[in-house]
């Protein structure tokens, strides 16, 4: 498995465009080396082990940047970019993709699927 991008440090200063469309394209890119995995490859217990993990990566990653970007509070402290296009698409990918309520002990299924889809797309539409 390809290694995941370094996180970013929470804080109270905001980060710049750039740091924040690396860990979008960080999240994007894990996303889809996941969806190639289960595509590809047959389901044994490595390759689950090895779209388990990048999910639940995915999980905690948006689940912290939600946490970071959605109390009004912090939102003072952001960038403008930051307000506008980088904590929505966290709180949608967060919120309606259903990566939140996925289960990452069942074996990955289609729902696993649509939801790594979800992400996926989510972030890729604010990266084009």
């Amino acid at each position: 498995m390809q290694d995941k991008p370094a996180t970013l440090q929470s804080s109270s200063q905001p980060k710049t465009r750039h740091q924040l469309l690396e860990r979008l394209q960080g999240i994007q890119i894990q996303g889809s080396i996941a969806l190639r995995i289960l595509e590809e490859r047959q389901g044994t217990p490595e390759t689950e082990a090895e779209v388990r993990k990048i999910a639940v990566w995915l999980r905690e990653e948006l689940r912290n940047e939600f946490a970071r970007t959605f109390p009004e509070r912090a939102q003072r402290n952001m960038s403008i970019f930051e307000v506008s296009v980088y904590a929505p698409t966290i709180e949608e990918a967060w919120k309606k993709s259903g990566i939140s309520r996925l289960n990452l002990d069942d074996r990955p299924t289609r729902r696993w699927h649509e939801v790594l889809e979800g992400v996926v797309y989510t972030v890729g539409k604010y990266l084009e």
